[in-house]
């Protein structure tokens, strides 16, 4: 028996109950397809689950086992060679950097992403060329891409973006090759003697440069290869890189901040020699000493704060210019 056409309209024009509307009636379809839409999240996390976890097994084993021995001679160097006492803080201000960008985080996908293995593979490259040839700053420059891969491996490309500053300040904590090593050091020998013993002649004190050599009155002061600012400049370049990557403003900013860095590392040790020279040019041999030790230690404060009054120069003279435009608001309204 077919409905008539009046108990059809009547279907079609029946009102709806008193105190429920269309969005309630259809809440519970939408409820249930978010929650389909979770259950499947689920699953999805669950089942990558086991891959990752034995990804990350993996990792930890294979980093441990090719970085253990690095590492302790990294660590060797960092308490031996005071140019690179330096390295203890370079993972700790890494992990800090990380932590100041924790709110850009792009998030994890939970599913491994393949083309980290480029990175890892580029790592054991380095690597083992490295312990080829006798290339100890290659071995330790390994660690960045294998950290690097590791990252892409388990988070994903956005996540290794967001990594990438921290991951390229871990280059601070490896040693220069020996060849860039003595080539600055015997240019930053050179320019620190002229320019401190100019700096004495003007402060009224007789003093001649010799080679590396500067002659103060009957005193003789060699600029040594330890006194050339090499510590202070490899330094000054880890902390204004960190100090730079701190900065949410454009790369132009960040620019003037790495390039101050090579001045402000030439005038703190050329400040230094000066104290030094008129130490020992004033006192006896064991104040002159003390005082010695005491201007390394002045050095590194000075051309820390020197860093730091650039940056601060640099951001209070050229602030952002915020350009007001009215249709803006029109459209925020």
């Amino acid at each position: 028996m077919k409905p008539s056409k009046s108990t059809k309209s009547r279907q079609r024009s029946r009102p709806i109950p008193t105190g429920k509307s269309v969005a309630s009636i259809s809440a519970p379809r939408v409820e249930s397809k978010v929650a389909d839409v979770e259950s499947l999240t689920k699953l999805d996390l669950k089942s990558h689950g086991k891959p990752i976890a034995i990804a990350i097994a993996i990792l930890c084993l294979t980093t441990l086992g090719l970085y253990s021995q690095t590492l302790v001679e990294l660590e060797y160097q960092w308490r031996t060679e005071a140019d690179y006492s330096h390295g203890y803080l370079v993972p700790v201000l890494s992990l800090g950097l990380l932590y100041s960008r924790r709110d850009t985080f792009p998030g994890l996908d939970g599913r491994l992403h393949w083309s980290g293995i480029g990175l890892l593979l580029l790592a054991i490259l380095m690597r083992t060329m490295g312990q080829l040839y006798f290339m100890e700053f290659l071995t330790g420059w390994s660690i960045v891409p294998w950290l690097a891969g590791s990252m892409v491996l388990l988070a994903g490309g956005r996540a290794f973006w967001w990594a990438m500053p921290a991951l390229a300040f871990l280059v601070f904590m490896v040693p220069l090759p020996y060849q860039i090593e003595s080539l600055l050091s015997w240019k930053l020998q050179s320019l620190v003697t002229v320019l401190s013993s100019t700096i004495l002649r003007i402060l009224g004190f007789p003093a001649v440069s010799e080679g590396n050599t500067i002659w103060i009155g009957q005193s003789q002061m060699l600029v040594e290869e330890a006194c050339s600012g090499l510590r202070i400049f490899v330094g000054m370049a880890a902390f204004g890189f960190f100090w730079a990557s701190l900065i949410k403003r454009a790369w132009i900013d960040k620019f003037i901040v790495l390039a101050a860095i090579i001045p402000l590392s030439i005038i703190a040790n050329t400040v230094r020699s000066v104290i030094i020279c008129v130490g020992y040019y004033w006192f006896d041999d064991t104040l002159a000493t003390r005082i010695h030790d005491w201007a390394g230690i002045f050095m590194i404060i000075l051309a820390a704060t020197l860093v730091w009054l650039v940056k601060e120069y640099w951001e209070r003279v050229y602030r952002p210019v915020w350009i007001y435009i009215p249709a803006d608001r029109l459209r925020t309204d």
